[in-house]
């Protein structure tokens, strides 16, 4: 159902807790793959391996690896990640929500923030169906800025 492009950087461990929080997701078949993309970071193609994630080379800045995973991304919707911000638990229940009854449109997946939860929330990525990805994209707030993508808050 979704394809989770998960652009990585050279934080292992913040990439490795990301990957962690989509298993349960991917387990119960809400997500169907990850497309890992990186720049040639060592220890990124181990843990792509050790994950089942797909993964994508490509040197150059977030939008070039942003649409090169999306790219290849297999999944009816798309949900874009980075490491950072890591997912908290909750994640799910307004993606499964919005997927039942959002009627295709694209949203931004938002947490509160550590502080200003209202004014600043921390941006996880956003949820376009496939189809609908823009041409010449960006990063994940331009994307959510062109499409007029709704907020999911969890």
């Amino acid at each position: 159902m979704i394809s989770v492009v998960l652009v990585a950087s050279e934080d292992l461990a913040s990439l490795a807790a990301q990957m962690a929080m989509l298993v349960p997701a991917a387990v119960d078949g809400l997500v169907k793959e990850v497309v890992l993309v990186s720049d040639g970071h060592p220890g990124v193609e181990a843990l792509a391996e050790d994950s089942g994630a797909r993964l994508v080379t490509v040197p150059g800045d977030f939008a070039a690896q942003l649409a090169a995973g999306v790219a290849v991304a297999r999944g009816d919707w798309i949900l874009t990640l980075r490491p950072e911000p890591v997912l908290r638990e909750g994640w799910r229940e307004p993606i499964e929500k919005h997927l039942a009854g959002g009627a295709g449109a694209p949203a931004l997946l938002t947490a509160p923030g550590p502080f200003f939860d209202k004014l600043f929330p921390l941006r996880h990525g956003v949820l376009v169906r496939r189809l609908d990805w823009p041409a010449a994209s960006g990063d994940e707030k331009a994307i959510a800025r062109a499409l007029r993508a709704k907020r999911l808050r969890y």
